[in-house]
């Protein structure tokens, strides 16, 4: 197959390989015409010749586009390019969890769980819609920058309607998580992919696949004779719930595993809420490896000797894999407590716990009243939440609208504005008892909404859109910005001078109370066409910049200049907001949550072990932190 780098196919601009197989190459291109990343799997010319693989190679397309899912990588069509024929696909930006294993060797408990829901979700939307995988296993698993988990490659998915897709007797599958029935050649189920399901889960807890042999003859017999290795005789700490259901998704026979993956995610919901109080200390989520493990506890010498060297094993550990962690290659991770030690009384939190917000929609950002104890959320499909007890308890209320929000903003009388797609502005009364459609021009999403007293705010929006509002957000007029970027958000140190940030780099200032905005222009070197995601300002001349691909960026001096800090981070940052004039918030993707006490001069890593995108920060009036992110997640820091 000639290098296509470069070639522009259609409307598509192929930009690198993503990877290759034994059907053909996988390329990441450009869509000029929608302006968004593609993946495209060309078939071999050394196959197209063969009839039966190209057939198979065009249900793959059409399958898959059946299938639209947010746990789904989805397909978009067909192209044909000098006798290759190609599916133009999701591009996902992240990894795959094959090579989260290679690289840490086991997820912990709320990560595990966390994934096998969303799985759980997109397998069984495809078994209701009559496909099954077939070929389930962590390389085809992959997590996106938003911490979203996406299945991929339903190319060899049966039919349950289409008997002549695939015989009986073809092993399509990986030996490692290939179920019985699929080795001894008979017909596959959707109980063969709850057994594939089994097998990955297993192996993001221990760190290999159940039957981890050197020879296919040894994996298989495996699968077909063997009993599966119990987990917990190999890490600690498994709740027993856990346990019980890999066993049972792991079942030789067929009929003894969960009939459909609904089944099996109802009880995977009852370990979700036991693994709900996220455990903030580094030291104790990893677990000790097995093999020393059963050695001192089978050990009959019971003392302090014995318990000085388990100690001491168990410390070497856990400061090893701190070491060896690539994520943030400069921090040390604490735990909340050990970060927010203080003589305040206002800073002294001590746990990361989660909140039931009963909905699964993604959640994009949180607001309190100054003042007083009501809260709102908001999110994906019109998602509202409120807490009238200080974010201790969250109710969802109904709307008939279906238009994605992405920001809202509290005031102290009760009144709100919310923001979102397709041109939505919103103003609230009475605590979000009723909304009132704001009309603006066709075309646009807003992102930010913010408010500097109880008349002037700001909301920013695509096209280079900000609109101010002088009357509480009864009416909005455009600002003048001279860019057609994509801005993200807004930020003021004082009734004058205030910043905006956003796609390419984007920095507009103002010093005429948001009236008029001029482009800043930064040190080339500082940034490489990033997309600055979030700004926050004091009133004492400090900034904070924060982008999508781990940048920060610093002032100190009201914007005159900006420094861009040295933190080496895989994932974006979605958000950063100042506590007070020295605490200092970021969170992102991962999970990632740093904390600066030097007014952002200086950063350390919260060991969270949260893993999802967190998206949204609010402080309430009683001090607690909040933090909301994908799937409905709420957190508190308290």
């Amino acid at each position: 197959m000639e290098n296509l780098i470069g070639k522009v196919i259609d409307n598509f601009r192929v930009v690198s390989v993503l990877g290759k197989g034994g059907m053909g190459i996988v390329y990441k291109a450009y869509d000029t015409r929608l302006d968004r990343y593609v993946a495209i799997k060309l078939l071999s010319s050394s196959v197209l010749d063969k009839e039966r693989f190209v057939e198979r190679f065009k249900r793959e397309a059409k399958n898959q586009a059946k299938l639209t899912h947010p746990n789904i990588v989805g397909v978009y069509g067909f192209i044909e390019y000098s006798n290759l024929l190609g599916i133009v696909m999701e591009y996902v930006e992240g990894e795959s969890l094959e090579k989260v294993i290679d690289r840490q060797g086991r997820f912990n408990l709320q990560d595990v769980v966390y994934i096998l829901k969303h799985l759980l979700q997109g397998i069984g939307y495809a078994h209701q819609r009559g496909f099954i995988h077939r070929d389930i296993k962590p390389s085809n698993i992959i997590l996106n920058k938003e911490g979203i988990t996406k299945i991929m490659d339903f190319g060899i998915s049966k039919s349950l309607v289409d008997n002549n897709m695939t015989k009986t007797g073809s092993k399509v599958g990986t030996v490692y998580y290939m179920s019985p029935e699929q080795i001894r050649g008979h017909d596959v189920t959707n109980r063969s992919d709850i057994y594939s399901i089994g097998c990955t889960i297993y192996e993001m807890i221990v760190g290999q696949p159940p039957f981890d042999f050197s020879s296919e003859y040894e994996v298989m017999d495996g699968h077909l004779k063997k009993t599966i290795p119990k987990i917990s005789e190999r890490v600690t700490g498994l709740p027993e719930k856990l346990e019980k259901i890999i066993t049972k998704a792991l079942q030789k026979d067929p009929n003894a595993r969960y009939a459909n993956c609904e089944e099996m995610y109802a009880e995977v919901l009852e370990v979700d809420k036991q693994l709900s109080k996220i455990q903030t200390s580094y030291f104790e989520k990893v677990p000790e490896r097995s093999k020393k493990y059963k050695f001192f506890a089978a050990s009959t010498f019971i003392g302090a000797g014995i318990f000085l060297i388990v100690l001491m094993y168990f410390v070497i550990n856990q400061v090893s894999a701190i070491l060896n962690s690539n994520e943030l290659e400069k921090f040390k991770k604490y735990s909340i407590q050990t970060l927010f030690e203080s003589d305040s009384k206002k800073m002294k939190l001590s746990e990361i716990t989660r909140a039931s917000s009963g909905v699964i929609a993604n959640l994009n950002s949180i607001s309190f009243a100054s003042d007083v104890s009501f809260a709102a959320v908001v999110g994906d499909s019109s998602t509202i939440l409120t807490s009238t007890d200080g974010g201790d308890t969250w109710s969802k209320k109904l709307t008939n609208r279906k238009v994605n929000l992405s920001d809202v903003f509290l005031m102290r009388n009760g009144n709100a504005v919310v923001v979102g797609d397709s041109s939505s502005i919103y103003f609230g009364v009475s605590n979000l008892d009723s909304l009132i459609q704001i009309p603006q021009a066709k075309g646009n999403t807003f992102f930010r909404v913010k408010f500097f007293n109880e008349q002037t705010g700001f909301v920013t929006g695509n096209k280079g859109v900000i609109l101010k509002s002088l009357d509480g957000g009864y009416s909005w007029t455009k600002t003048k910005t001279s860019t057609k970027e994509i801005l993200f958000d807004v930020s003021f140190f004082n009734e004058k001078k205030g910043f905006a940030v956003g796609w390419n780099e984007t920095i507009l200032a103002t010093t005429n109370s948001g009236d008029s905005w001029y482009k800043v222009k930064l040190d080339e070197s500082s940034l490489d066409n990033n997309y600055l995601k979030s700004i926050d300002l004091t009133s004492n001349g400090y900034g904070l910049i924060v982008g999508g691909d781990g940048t920060i960026l610093r002032t100190s001096n009201f914007g005159n200049s900006w420094e861009k800090l040295d933190i080496k981070f895989s994932g974006g940052f979605q958000k950063v907001k100042f506590i007070n004039e020295d605490y200092s918030i970021i969170i992102g993707s991962k999970g990632v949550i740093l904390v600066s006490k030097d007014k952002g001069e200086t950063w350390n890593v919260v060991d969270s072990r949260i893993y999802s995108n967190l998206n949204g920060i609010a402080v309430s009036s009683y001090g607690k932190i909040f933090l909301v992110g994908i799937n409905g997640m709420i957190y508190r820091i308290q």
